[in-house]
């Protein structure tokens, strides 16, 4: 396999990258897919350089990335799909074909990705359908009671049985990426806070780190322990609040506003750092807006100390409940195998038996020197999501205290340059859903001309609907918040 390798954050000369004729670079790809690896994007250098194409996936056995490139004519942007023997990349050659008119041949599912109804070359899309007098059609979305984003769900029933499920996505599309490549430096942050309202920390980590990295900056340990203390208080919080939304879907009053109490707790601490619950305006490029000092400290710790000892006796609550558990139980299951055929990360991928997290595969920031344990159940079921929520809440929690009662000493800011010319860094975060990846490559001029993001919902809603299959269509709600996606961080 022809290949350059590079690690998480690291930088490197876009003109490495060696692009192989049409046929070497799929014999490369198939080459490392067959060993193992993961794909983690698949992208044209820029905009305007559509005919180089490079292929980018991971090796969590080695912690390399490997980029592999691709000469295509430019009327003849197509490739024979590697799709049908890999899964995996379905979704990825979807989305180039929607966004660059790249014709993945012999692809199983051409579909749209973000356009709702239309695929390629604008032809109008038909949803997957089953026929027979007993099968019905149940149609949900995009628009939903309450508050929750818009999404359309298209059910394919025998009775109550969920045979397909089918989801579209897209109505959250805002450009995001393109956005980046045209703002300045200060708008970048913002709208890197602004990819998924409850992934704040995670997005903006990634962002941040990939621009430092491209322009060769090193940042103190002390803003790296500052950075992983909120991403891990992100986490927490987001896990009690998923936690509450599965009680509050099984009818569990009680324990849901328990959960949403301590998650008060959690994004209150967020506020004690930076001024915000959600963790805006803590980033800065070069280091943090914001140092602790001993006021910080304690008031966080004292509202962490109660979240560990709270949060015990409340999952104690949940999870010896027969009522919840014959809920969870059994439900929406993916199987390990299937998880890893389709590419599922973070949470997800680990409740199915999966051994996925970027912070011990990739480390970065503060986990090079405090390692985190990697916990993954094999049930694959609602269960495993929720009770793998609850497993990884205590994990941050003993994480988060022992760096705070262990903060190095340092300078949270530091300069950083402009961004280099023709270098490109792939930058890989374990956001509290799971694996975000931001790939950036910047011109001659040190211009950024390519800004990639891979949401962990973009991987994990085909999930989804695989859980849904022969389950009950009433469990839909239950299933649906144990994976707990985004439908802003999908659409971008």
């Amino acid at each position: 396999m022809r290949s350059l390798e590079v690690q998480n954050n690291q930088s490197f000369e876009l003109s490495a990258v060696p692009f192989l004729t049409k046929e070497d670079f799929r014999n490369s790809v198939l080459e490392g897919l067959s060993n193992g690896f993961r794909m983690i994007g698949l992208i044209p250098v820029s905009e305007t350089d559509l005919e180089k194409l490079i292929a980018i996936l991971a090796d969590a056995s080695s912690s390399m990335i490997h980029l592999i490139g691709g000469e295509f004519e430019k009327n003849n942007l197509q490739f024979e799909s590697f799709a049908d023997q890999f899964p995996q990349t379905n979704y990825f050659e979807c989305e180039l074909a929607e966004n660059y008119n790249y014709v993945p041949i012999n692809h199983p599912w051409l579909r749209p990705v973000r356009k709702q109804n239309v695929i390629l070359k604008d032809r109008p899309y038909q949803f997957y359908k089953i026929e027979g007098e007993e099968i019905h059609e149940v149609a949900v979305g995009p628009i939903h009671a309450g508050v929750i984003e818009p999404g359309h769900f298209r059910f394919q029933c025998h009775g109550e049985l969920v045979y397909n499920l089918e989801i579209s996505l897209g109505y959250q599309q805002r450009g995001v990426e393109k956005l980046l490549l045209q703002s300045n430096p200060l708008q970048r942050i913002i709208l890197s806070e602004s990819i998924a309202g409850d992934t704040v920390v995670g997005h903006t980590y990634a962002h941040c780190s990939a621009v430092e990295s491209l322009s060769g900056s090193q940042i103190s340990l002390r803003t790296q322990v500052i950075r992983s203390i909120a991403e891990e208080i992100e986490r927490v919080a987001m896990h009690l609040a998923g936690l509450g939304g599965v009680a509050n879907d099984v009818g569990f009053a009680l324990v849901a506003s328990s959960y949403g109490r301590l998650r008060t707790l959690a994004i209150n601490s967020l506020a004690l750092l930076c001024g915000s619950r959600f963790g805006r305006g803590l980033f800065i490029y070069g280091g943090v807006r914001f140092d602790f000092n001993d006021e910080k400290i304690h008031a966080i710790l004292s509202n962490l100390l109660i979240i560990q000892n709270d949060v015990a006796a409340v999952n104690q609550y949940l999870f010896s409940s027969i009522g919840a558990l014959a809920r969870f139980e059994n439900t929406g299951v993916v199987q390990k195998e299937l998880a890893e055929q389709i590419g599922l990360v973070g949470l997800a991928a680990r409740s199915s038996g999966v051994e996925e997290d970027a912070r011990i595969h990739f480390p970065y920031g503060a986990y090079r020197y405090n390692p985190v344990s990697l916990i993954t159940l094999s049930s694959g079921d609602v269960f495993a999501r929720a009770r793998l929520r609850a497993l990884e809440i205590e994990e941050s929690l003993r994480f988060v205290i022992d760096l705070l009662q262990n903060l190095p000493d340092g300078e949270v800011k530091s300069n950083i340059g402009e961004t280099l010319p023709g270098k490109g860094v792939v930058a890989i975060v374990e956001g509290w859903r799971g694996e975000i990846v931001h790939t950036v490559f910047t011109d001659g001029d040190g211009n950024l001309s390519q800004y990639k993001i891979k949401d962990p919902s973009f991987n994990n809603w085909y999930g989804l609907s695989l859980a849904l299959r022969k389950t009950a269509i009433s469990d839909f709600p239950l299933c649906n918040k144990s994976f707990d996606l985004s439908y802003a961080g999908h659409d971008l």
